[in-house]
């Protein structure tokens, strides 16, 4: 209970302090808002990476996986050859 006195006081102090809304900065926020749907109108209008082009990127991502893989361990060379027909291949 001896917590909570100081907690309320201090929850009550800091509401009160808060600054009033005047109504030129609601028209302001307003504007801002306007300005930002603009933006995201903008955004969602730009062309989107197609799907094929999706997974070329993703085939070669894995590649390059096994590639790494290879690099660090040569003895992985060998299974090279079989993991990229794979990628390619699916």
């Amino acid at each position: 209970m001896k917590k909570l006195v100081p907690l309320f006081l201090f929850i009550s102090a800091f509401c009160l302090s808060q600054p009033a809304i005047k109504k030129d900065t609601v028209g302001v926020l307003n504007a801002k808002i306007i300005l930002l749907s603009d933006s995201i109108a903008k955004l969602n209008q730009r062309p989107a990476m197609t799907k094929l082009q999706f997974i070329q990127l993703y085939k070669y991502d894995r590649l390059l996986k096994y590639y790494k893989i290879c690099k660090r361990k040569p003895t992985q060379w060998k299974y090279y050859k079989g993991w990229s027909t794979r990628v390619f291949e699916l």
